[in-house]
Formats: C-alpha cells, sequence, structure tokens
C-alpha cells in the first residue's frame, strides 16, 4: 500500500494534501469528498494514493487524522497527542495548543485501566472524562507507535515461559517471547527486542539482536550498549555482512593498481589523532616556481569493496555514519574495512580517490581541479600534536615521533609548505568573514578499567585547523566539477528572517549592538568579530545564541549552497569510512572517471538520492543526540562521588525554574530554585532571600546530586 502524510488544505474550494516530505512526492494529493474522512482545514492526515488522476495531481483518500489543527482535537472532546509513561501504572498525555498570546500546555491524567495498549511515545487518541471532578483521559485507539526496539534482559518467568524485562522504566510491560523466537539466546542476557503483538497485558515480540551475553558484559558495558541500541544505533554486524568480508581478499589485487593513477612514489602523510584507526584522508603538496600550489588530497576508495545493493551497501546506508562515543566507536563500516583494507595505513599499497587541486599562491583561490582513481603508499602516519611540534621548531631531522618514525628534511619542508599555503587559504577565508564558531569540546580520560578518572577541556591544535582547510578545499571543488550530475551536496540553508529579527532585539538587551542590512555570510562574519574581545564565557553564550540563528546543515540532492562556509557548492567527500554521504558520491565519481555515467545511472541516481540524504542526515541526528548522551553518562560517573563539594562556576544559560552552570572543566548542569523572580527578558534571577543571578556571573557552586538515571547532575549555589 502507497502512503504518505501531509497537511489537509482547502485551495480554491476543492481539497488537497500536501506531503510534508516533498522529496518522497513531487505533488500534492487531490481528496474527493467520500475520501475526506471527517478531516477538517489544517489536519495532519496519512493518506492512501490511488491509481486514478484529478487533472495533474493523484488521488488520493485519508485513512488517519494523525494530528488535529489548532488544538488538536477530532471532536470536542477527543484529543490526539503522544502518551508519556508516568512512574506507576498510570500515564500523561500532553497538549500543547496555539493561543493569541502563544502555546500554553494541558496535561491529562491516564489511569492504567484506562490506558489500552498504549506505550511511552506512542501517538493516541483519548476522550477527556470527567473522574471524580477533575478532567482525565481515556486512550480510545493508538494512532501511531514510536519507532524503536526496546532493550531488555531475557528472563524466564512464570510456568518456564520467557519474558524480556525493559530496561526503560517508562516501559511498564515485560514482553513475551516465545522460545521459537528467542534467537538462541540464554538467561539474563541483554537483548533487543522488537515488539509484534500489542496487548492490555503483555505485548509478544521477537528477538532481533543478541546485545551481550550476560557473562561477558560489565554494568558499565551494559548501560552504554542500552544507551545506544535504545538510540537507534546498530551495534553488531549480521551473518550476511561477515559472509561477504570473507570474500574480500587481504591485500589489493595488482590488476586493480594497473589501471589507476600511481602516486606512490609521491611524498605523502597522514595527519590523526593519536587514538584513530580509521585512516581516510591523506596529503601530498608541491609548490611551483611560480609560487603556485598543487594540493592532493588523497581519499580512502571504500567503494572499492564496498559494491552498490551488497549486504555491506545496504548496511552502511542503514547506519549512514559512524558513531563515537568517549572511549570506543560504534562503525559503519567493519573492523576489517574501517581499520585495515580501507585506512591510509603507512608503508602499504592503498586504493585512493584523488582530488588536484591547482591553486594561486597569491590569495588561496582554485584555479582548476582534477579527481583521480589512484594508488598511493604514505610515508608517514603523524598526530595533530607531531605536526604543532614541527611547526614550532621544536622537532629536527632525526628525532623520533608518535608512531616512532623520525623526522626527515623532506618532511620538515612538506609541513612548511603546507602551513605556507594553509594561511593563504584562511587570510582569504577570514577576509570573507566565514563563520567560524570556536566552542569548548569536552574529553574525558579513563583509567584501565574504563572508569572516568578526569574531565577536561579537549586541546586544540594548529594542525587541526590545517585538516580542515585543505579537506573544504577538496570538498568544494569536487562539489563544483559534477554539479552538472545528479549528486549529494553538504547544505546550509540561508537562516529565516524572522529568527535574524529575534537575534538582533536579543543581541540590544546584552548590549550588542548590531543592524542586519542582508541576511549574509559576511553579515554573521561581522557580528562575531564583534564577539572577539569579549571575556571567553560571554564571548562562547553571545556565539551560542548565534549559532542558534542559524538553520542546520544536512544532506540533499538539491544544491542549496553552504551559507557559513559562504560557498556556493559543498559535499562531503573526505570521509567515506566513516560518513555513507562520501561513499555516495565516490560511486558517481568513478563511473564518470571510467564513462559509465550514462543516461540511465544518472536516471538511477537522481531516483535514490533523496532517499540517501534523508537517512544520512537523520542518522546524523541520531548520532550527534546520542554522544551527547554518553557523555553525560561519563559525566555522571565521574562526579557521583564529588557529591557536596564546591566548585566555580559562571551562569552560562537561564530558564524560568533556575539557571546553567559551567564548570571549568567545561560540564554545564543545572541550579533549580524553589521561588524566584525570573525576567526573561534580561536573563536574570533573584530568589527568595533577593540574591540576584544573571548570564556571566562568577559563583560558588555545590554538588548535591548525581542522578545516574535521568543523567544529570544539579547543583546548589553556595552564598
Amino acid at each position: 500500500m502507497n502512503k504518505a502524510v501531509g497537511i489537509f488544505q482547502a485551495r480554491e474550494n476543492f481539497w488537497f494534501v500536501v506531503p510534508t516530505d516533498k522529496s518522497l512526492h513531487s505533488g500534492d494529493f487531490f481528496i474527493a469528498g467520500p475520501h475526506m474522512n471527517w478531516a477538517t482545514n489544517g489536519d495532519l492526515v496519512e493518506v492512501e494514493i490511488m491509481d486514478k488522476k484529478w487533472g495533474k495531481s493523484k488521488e488520493a483518500k485519508i485513512i488517519w487524522i494523525l494530528k488535529a489543527s489548532t488544538d488538536h482535537k477530532t471532536n470536542e472532546n477527543n484529543i490526539i497527542w503522544v502518551y508519556t509513561q508516568g512512574n506507576g501504572d498510570f500515564g500523561f498525555v500532553d497538549v500543547e495548543t496555539e493561543t493569541e498570546t502563544g502555546k500554553t500546555k494541558k496535561w491529562y491524567y491516564v489511569h492504567g485501566r484506562n490506558k489500552s495498549t498504549a506505550m511511552n511515545g506512542d501517538l493516541v487518541e483519548a476522550s477527556v472524562k470527567v473522574f471524580k471532578w477533575k478532567e482525565e483521559a481515556e486512550i480510545i485507539r493508538v494512532i501511531e507507535r514510536k519507532k524503536g526496539l526496546v532493550v531488555g534482559t531475557y528472563q524466564v518467568g512464570r510456568e518456564s515461559f520467557w519474558f524480556v524485562v525493559p530496561k526503560n522504566d517508562n516501559i511498564k510491560n515485560d514482553i513475551f517471547v516465545a522460545s521459537t523466537n528467542a534467537m538462541w539466546a540464554h538467561n539474563w542476557d541483554i537483548v533487543w527486542v522488537e515488539i509484534t503483538k500489542f496487548g492490555k497485558k503483555n505485548p509478544e515480540g521477537v528477538i532481533k539482536e543478541i546485545i551481550a551475553r550476560k557473562w561477558s558484559l560489565d554494568k558499565r558495558e551494559e548501560e552504554i550498549l542500552t544507551l545506544a541500541v535504545e538510540a537507534g544505533a546498530k551495534i553488531t554486524f549480521p551473518d550476511d555482512i561477515q559472509k561477504q568480508l570473507a570474500t574480500i581478499g587481504e591485500s589489493v589485487d595488482p590488476k586493480e593498481i594497473e589501471r589507476r593513477k600511481d602516486f606512490r612514489d609521491m611524498f605523502t602523510f597522514t595527519i590523526d589523532g593519536a587514538d584513530a584507526k580509521d585512516l581516510d584522508d591523506a596529503i601530498s603538496l608541491e609548490k611551483l616556481d611560480n609560487w603556485d600550489f598543487i594540493l592532493y588530497v588523497h581519499i580512502a576508495d571504500v567503494t572499492n569493496y564496498v559494491t552498490e545493493n551488497s549486504p555491506l551497501d545496504k548496511e552502511a546506508l542503514e547506519r549512514a555514519t559512524s558513531i563515537y562515543l568517549a572511549d570506543r566507536v560504534i562503525p559503519m563500516l567493519p573492523e576489517k574495512l574501517s581499520n585495515n583494507l580501507c585506512s591510509l595505513n603507512p608503508y602499504t599499497d592503498k586504493l585512493t580517490l584523488t582530488c588536484e587541486m591547482h591553486i594561486w599562491g597569491k590569495t588561496g583561490h582554485l584555479i582548476k581541479s582534477r579527481v583521480w582513481e589512484s594508488v598511493i603508499r604514505s610515508d608517514y602516519r603523524l598526530t595533530y600534536k607531531d605536526v604543532d611540534m614541527i611547526e614550532q621548531k621544536k622537532l629536527n631531522v632525526g628525532d623520533e615521533l608518535m608512531f616512532r618514525w623520525e623526522v626527515s628534511l623532506e618532511l620538515l619542508e612538506t609541513i612548511s609548505k603546507a602551513n605556507e599555503l594553509k594561511e593563504i587559504i584562511l587570510k582569504y577565508r577570514e577576509e570573507a568573514w566565514v563563520l567560524n564558531f570556536d566552542f569548548p569540546e569536552t574529553v574525558i580520560d579513563f583509567d584501565a578499567d574504563g572508569n572516568p578518572i578526569w574531565v577536561k577541556e579537549y586541546p586544540k591544535y594548529d594542525s587541526n585547523k590545517l585538516i580542515e582547510v585543505f579537506m573544504v578545499s577538496a570538498n568544494e571543488a569536487v562539489a563544483k566539477e559534477f554539479s552538472k550530475f545528479p549528486f549529494l551536496y553538504r547544505i546550509h540553508e540561508v537562516p529565516k528572517e524572522q529568527d535574524i529579527l529575534e537575534l538582533q532585539d536579543k543581541l540590544n538587551i546584552f548590549g550588542v549592538k548590531h543592524k542586519f542590512s542582508e541576511s549574509t555570510t559576511a553579515e554573521f562574519g561581522l557580528l562575531i568579530e564583534k564577539f572577539a574581545d569579549l571575556p571567553d564565557t560571554k564571548r562562547r553564550f553571545l556565539e551560542r545564541m548565534t549559532l542558534r540563528t542559524l538553520t542546520q546543515a544536512s544532506y540533499s540532492h538539491i544544491n542549496f549552497g553552504h551559507f557559513g562556509l559562504w560557498l556556493e557548492f559543498y559535499s562531503h567527500f573526505t570521509s567515506p569510512i566513516r560518513r555513507y554521504p562520501d561513499l555516495q558520491i565516490h560511486r558517481i565519481i568513478k563511473e564518470f572517471l571510467v564513462k559509465r555515467l550514462n543516461a540511465d545511472r544518472q536516471a538511477h541516481y537522481k531516483a535514490i538520492l533523496p532517499k540517501v540524504g534523508k537517512q544520512s542526515s537523520t542518522q546524523e541526528r541520531m548520532s550527534d543526540k546520542l554522544e551527547y548522551k554518553v557523555r553525560d553518562y561519563f559525566l555522571v560517573k565521574y562526579y557521583k562521588d564529588k557529591i557536596g563539594e564546591e566548585f566555580d562556576a559562571i551562569v552560562s544559560g537561564t530558564l524560568y525554574k533556575g539557571f546553567f552552570v559551567e564548570l571549568p572543566d567545561t560540564a554545564e548542569w543545572f541550579v533549580e530554585i524553589e521561588w524566584t523572580v525570573y525576567d526573561e527578558k534580561l536573563q536574570t534571577h533573584r530568589d527568595k532571600l533577593w540574591n540576584k543571578y544573571t548570564l556571566w556571573d562568577s559563583l560558588r557552586v555545590r554538588l548535591v546530586e548525581a542522578d545516574e538515571k535521568l543523567l544529570r547532575l544539579n547543583f546548589e549555589v553556595v552564598h
């Protein structure tokens, strides 16, 4: 059944549904009177697309009203909203309504006997009734189940029946699993179960994955894997992946080397973090007699091993990204590829795509570029720290590097040229007011047992910027060169006018006068420049506030340009080991290079790229949220034995119920105030003793709680 979701709208006395996902449906759907199903203007509905047409529009019939417009009521008493499970045998349906004065919320209590089969996060329809003089909700039906599987412990129950006991406290019912659906799980294993049948007592399910055997798992590992799987991450590779890996050789095929551009004799090196294992990119550089440069950015050719529509490819698209969780990685590709065959390790032949860029030495502008199927043999595996020490002349010929190689004269000279080119390009970018936010990142150190022992700000090196500049150059060059074909872009759209006006008003409150004459990158660059001389805490707050005004970057088959970088063409080309969009465009590039990108193949890519862009953007959001959640998990573990200790802090943000404080190690948590007078416009609190707390205030706080279930720390002010 072909279905779509959209908004029900009237247009010239006819009715249409405008799909919410334009990438999947090219036009609106006509709704005839008999197929309206009691929908009203503005409702969010699900439709079944029919074979008939009305004019240029396909006809459809409404199946469900997913969310009613305005007050979300389907009739006088019924409401449609998301069900939230409480801590006991009860829950809530929280309804948000739009009024002339703004948004308001109302909470309807749902007694256990009235929740039907609803589970936490389900979209439900409920009837509002009065019980003992109070309005409560009785759930009539579940409209849409919350997506995602359930993590729990596989246990034997009464009368030898087996159940999965959910680890999420908001899921109150154990899930029955028949022995035929247990996937060889043992008692107390941690498993991933899909609910297949919902009942008022116990749902039924099928175990989809055994996350870990109980005897091989410590409590900390269990919690991290639970967070990952509940967020939607896949942590193991299925059997068909292992079978495909077994067919891939351990070395490069000599015939493949023969047909490629051979850069093995060119001086080449990688620059990565000391603990990196998936080395996507390498660099070579020439400085010509006329002072121009040729920059070679070599990128791992993952598509040589991950063929389209193979099990590896389907799995990679489903994951879409590697996820970096403090002290571990959930990779997009299996270790045999990510850390071995595809990783550009030194002194071994590696298949690559090389972007060759001719750059004008006076301004850093790109003169011309070309992409090759290539083979390289890297001479050095460098770390960011190595390169900084070379630049600072703390390492000389013969000195030992981190990975035991010795510094050569050629390495010193090439790093010098690379830094010279970096500065030329940066000067041009700064003059163009390209946005450059500088937020601190938290890094957590661990002991031998994996326990957090230190929290600090992530050290940044000048060579981080060198790699960033060169990768941006390659990404831009590739996007521009292949823009005439179906392609996948990394886009960052122009901010909305209303958001810019709101930012302008907020800046005035904080004493920063800046009037936007037009929505350009240069305007925002000038604004950020005004923050440069402010104290770090104030500068970071204003930069965060400015960043929130900007749209979120994403992947798209339509080129909207990159606002933050002020680039008309931009893609992600440089990390195919850990990002699917990069791998996807490598296929398009390679088919062009071998003259196979004919009309049929272009039509094929035009059809699939919207799905790839959407999936990649969705998984990127999931990954970001999970990384923050795991970071919070380790921070709470680190601070849990420090309850009662005092810390210096600054006020970094405010809400109605209190304010956030940031500690010197970059950890940010909340101070709740029981009684307060809050001035939202000035972002200021006054407590019952009339003490004033405003943004950027320095103060002393005491840790009062480390909540391992909610993953948060709570502080109080020390007077």
